[in-house]
This record gives structure tokens, sequence and C-alpha cells, in this order.
């Protein structure tokens, strides 16, 4: 034991020894290790929104709210007993709150733990509910405080402006520019929006931008900021769906609709038959980041028009532009039902984009194949990543023969934007009867087809006799039956000489 004892005394100064030589090579201090088991100091934030909206004024006390949902985060460690307190004493005037979920507490003030208390990770939490009261405007409100506390760490502040909302603004719904536009044309776009109720409105924002990233609009207005890709050039590719934000201080009456004063103007790709401009009339504060270039020319302005000449109560609108390029589609059909009566035999048909043109979206376009009279499709197998699927098209609807078979489905191959693309299916056709010059018809229908003359094409038969049966099988269905008339024989005569036993 005495030698143990001594070797550890030994180990201990060799350690002393190497730990002074280090020191006097390197000049720094050994790092101290914290003792097993104690807590490193943990710090706490607290994701708040800055402002949020109550609730519309129009909704009074029939408003229903639920504050935002907020993060409460703990960093490096878990946090011991975290407790946050919610002070929105200065909503009162506003609503009147009970707690939320986790939440407790009366008096306007709420207190929020989590079960377990100590936080490892990240939790959200909404303090409390809200019911809104009549007479409350536009703005009222106030600011709500929060403090979040553990016993490990120091407590944290954050505050929230909550307002009630002014009035939704209406759009003047969907409507289409007049008229077709030229290539390298520019559009005019002029949205609408009606303020249809009992309060004023002070400030808001006009949202403007696209379903598919086929149109840009001009800088020129100082009070709208645009986004950085919508460089008043149309390119082969689109940026995105965003295009500009624009401020407004204009008061808006009660029961009073508007449009811009002064058109914006835009240009559609070239080869796009259309696309749809969408604008939102929000409250929001604008994303600097997303809408970060300012126009340089003079103020876009607002002008009083007719409560009449806009009837829309959507929250969003948008404005259908049409240009003068078009997707012209011809049908195509691989050979003709070829064989004989009883047979169920196979053609190719599909569409060919014969322009090059191209579709602002989803592809809304179809074939339909009425089979030729003696015939009937059986089915349009097809196959997606070697996986066998059913039917590429619809089967006819009643009273119909017609087959509608979508362009846009995973059947067809994408053929939008590449002249001379062909894309088709197979076509299972069984041959019913020989109908002398029976003939059927594919036909493809575009929404932005305008050249009607290339829209059809007969699907042709070629049917010659009947499918004949083989010898052997006549043989064996001959003998089947004579065996089938014989085993009837034998029972027959069992049967009767039964009876008489």
């Amino acid at each position: 034991m005495r030698i143990r004892g001594h070797g550890r005394r030994l180990g201990a100064r060799a350690a002393a020894l190497v730990a002074g030589a280090l020191l006097a090579v390197t000049g720094a201090a050994v790092p101290v290790l914290a003792a097993e088991g104690a807590e490193r100091q943990v710090r706490l934030t607290l994701d708040v929104p800055e402002a949020s909206g109550l609730y519309d004024a129009d909704e009074g006390a029939d408003a229903r709210f639920e504050a935002p949902r907020m993060l409460v985060r703990p960093h490096g460690g878990v946090a011991r007993d975290v407790e946050i307190t919610v002070d929105a004493r200065e909503l009162r005037d506003v609503g009147t709150m009970t707690p939320g979920h986790r939440c407790s507490g009366d008096d306007d003030v709420f207190r929020c733990r989590f079960d377990p208390r100590s936080l490892r990770y990240a939790t959200h939490f909404s303090p409390f509910y809200l019911r809104g009261k009549d007479g409350a405007a536009p703005g009222d409100g106030g600011t709500v405080h929060l403090t979040a506390r553990a016993d490990n760490a120091e407590a944290v502040r954050a505050d929230m402006r909550m307002e009630i909302q002014p009035p939704d603004l209406t759009s003047a719904g969907a409507e289409r520019v007049p008229g077709l536009v030229e290539p390298g044309a520019p559009v005019e776009l002029r949205p609408g929006l009606v303020n249809d109720s009992r309060w004023p409105v002070e400030r808001f924002a006009l949202k403007l931008g696209t379903y598919g990233g086929h149109l840009t609009v001009d800088r020129k207005y100082r009070n709208c900021w645009y986004t950085a890709g919508n460089d008043g050039a149309v390119d082969e590719e689109p940026h995105g769906l965003d295009l500009a934000w624009c401020e407004f201080d204009t008061p808006l009456p009660p029961h009073s609709a508007w449009r811009i004063a002064q058109p914006m103007t835009g240009h559609l790709q070239r080869d796009m038959p259309a696309e749809s401009v969408r604008y939102q009339l929000p409250y929001e504060v604008r994303d600097k980041a997303a809408y970060s270039r300012r126009g340089s020319g003079p103020e876009l302005k607002l002008e009083r028009v007719p409560m009449g000449d806009i009837t829309s109560d959507t929250a969003s609108g948008s404005l259908i532009v049409r240009g003068t390029a078009q997707l012209d589609y011809a049908p195509v059909v691989e050979g003709a039902v070829r064989g004989k009566v009883g047979q169920t035999v196979q053609v190719r048909i599909g569409a060919r984009n014969v322009n090059g043109g191209k579709l602002p979206g989803i592809s809304p376009d179809r074939i339909e194949i009425v089979p030729p009279e003696g015939t009937t499709i059986t089915g349009t197998p097809y196959t997606v990543d070697g996986d066998p699927m059913d039917n590429a098209c619809k089967r006819p609807a009643k009273g119909s023969r017609a087959w509608r078979c979508g362009l846009g489905s995973d059947a067809f191959e994408q053929i939008d934007g590449r002249k001379g693309a062909r894309t088709t299916v197979t076509v299972r056709v069984r041959i019913d009867d020989d109908v002398p010059g029976a003939r059927g018809t594919v036909r493809v229908i575009g929404k932005y087809d305008r050249t009607h003359g290339n829209d059809s094409v007969a699907l042709e038969t070629d049917i010659h006799g009947r499918e004949r049966t083989s010898p052997l099988a006549i043989a064996g269905a001959v003998a089947g039956g004579a065996v089938v008339v014989a085993g009837g024989l034998l029972l027959a005569r069992r049967y009767r000489g039964n009876r008489r036993g």
C-alpha cells in the first residue's frame, strides 16, 4: 500500500513539474476545468413581433383575436424554472382578455409557465385571447410588455405594439385589360379598390405581383419600391412573382371607390399569350429586403370613381393581360385502327406544339378522342417512372363517346415552349364491328390556340374480316361439348334408376 501511495505522490509531483515546464515555455495559463455538475450561465431570448394588428374595427364586439405565437429560447444550456410575465393592461379599452395556453392570471397580467419549467429547447406560447368591444376605432390599442425570467438566467424584456386595424379594402376583382398586347408594346395596369366600411382609411399599400413571372413593370413612381429582378426588361426566364410595393397616404373616406390615376406600365414576354397580374391592399410594413429599389419618377396617385364602377368584394384582385402570341396545337395520330373484328389494337395519339408557344401557368388544355363507329376505347395505359398507371384519359361522360385527355397530366411529356415538340399516349381500341367508312376524330383544345384550322384530324379505320378461330380450337370446343352432353345423359340415367329403387 505504501508503494502505491508513494507512486501516486511521485505521479502528482511529476505532473506539477511538467505543468511548470509548459508554463515556462509558453507563458500561458493552463485552463481550469469546471467542477463536475457545475452549471454554465444560460441566456434567454424572446422572439416577439414589434407590432401586430388586433382586429378589424368593423367587427366590434364580434371580434375574436388570439395573440400572435411568440418564442422563448434558451442559449448555452438548460433554463431552469422559466416564467414569462405578459402585461397587457394597455389593451383594456379595446377588448376583454382571457389567459392563453400555458398561461394564467387576471387584471390583464398573465404569467406563462411550461411543464416542465426547465427549457432545453425553444418553445412557442400565445399568452392571451381577446374579445373586441363596440366603438373601438382604427388605431386604438396599446403596448404589451413581456418579461422572461429563469433561475439561472438574467431577465429579458420585449415590447409589442398592438392596434385595431383599419377596415379591409376590397379590390375590383378579376378584370381583363382591354385589347391584345403586341410584342414589345407596353400594357397599362390600373388596379381598383373600394373602402366599403364606415371608417376612413388613412394609409395603405398596393402590392403587385404576377402569377407566372412573365411580366415586368417600369420603375417610374417615387412612392413605389420594386423587386431587384424587376428591371423593366423582359428576359427569357421569369424573375419571380413579386413586382412592386406602392404606399399611399391619400385619405379614403367611407363608402368610396378609387383607381390608380396614372397607369402602371408593364411589358409581357413576347412568346407568352397571357399573364395574370395580381394585387393586394395590405397595411403591413414594406419588406425592405424584397422591395429594395425605389422609383425615381413622379408620385403615383389615386383618383375617385363612382361606387358602381367597382362591385367586387374580394380582398385581392387580378388584371388579365392577353398578348398576340399563342400556343398553336395540332393533333397527332400515329397509324389507324387496323385489324379484324374481335381484336383489340393500339394507336398512339397526342398533340404537337406547332409554333413553340408557352402557357402562362398550369396547362388547362386537352385532347378529345371520339372512336370510330363499331369500335370501343378500352383504356389509355401509361407509365410514370416505370410504374404502370391505368388511364391517361377520362372515360366519356354520360351521353358522350369522347375520351378527354388533359395535356397537363403526368401521362404527357411537357411540350410547352418547344417548337415542333410532340407528346403521345397509347390508346387501346376494341374492334366490335366492321362499319364501312367509319372514322373517328382526334381534336386538340387549347385555351390560347387561336389557329383552329389544324385542331382536328380523322382517326381512320382499316378493318379486314373477322378474327377466325383455329381448327384445333374448334375441335376442342366440339369435344368439350360432347363430354358435357355425355355427362348429362349419365346423370339423368342415374337419377331415373334411383327413383325406381
